[in-house]
């Protein structure tokens, strides 16, 4: 049987106090793959999320902000729909992580596989935060 949870959460810090932390800072890092999903978008057509793993050991220095087991970034810019465009970038993309190319993709087959991330940052709701603007050759 489940345990049951409480109710109440007590945390480390006042709620009142707490701010947003500072994102990965801009630079390259290794990622790994944890998760793949098809999704469809809100213009109805399919893509590709998937999640990257940035472990801690390569954050710089003087990066406080990050999490002790890593990051994760999420990576929504591989189009699945089956235009000339869409398959190009795919096919690209597929070629970063070294996934085997076809007629048919298997996204599940991604988890595990590696890329270099080019991580800048963006502004969503107020909040700045790291976004991966590219994906190479690891």
């Amino acid at each position: 049987m489940a345990e049951e949870l409480a109710s109440v959460v007590e945390f480390s810090v006042d709620l009142t106090k707490a701010e947003a932390p500072e994102p990965l800072p801009a630079g390259k890092y290794e990622g790994v793959i944890r998760q793949a999903e098809i999704k469809m978008s809100q213009r109805d057509t399919k893509y590709a999320e998937v999640r990257f793993h940035v472990s801690s050991d390569q954050y710089p220095a003087d990066y406080k902000d990050g999490n002790d087991d890593g990051t994760t970034l999420i990576y929504r810019r591989v189009s699945l729909e089956d235009n000339p465009q869409a398959r190009y970038t795919t096919k690209r993309f597929i070629e970063a992580i070294g996934a085997p190319l076809g007629k048919k993709v298997d996204v599940a087959e991604w988890i595990g596989m590696e890329a270099i991330l080019e991580v800048d940052h963006e502004v969503w709701e107020g909040v700045t935060r790291a976004s991966v603007r590219g994906v190479s050759e690891a």
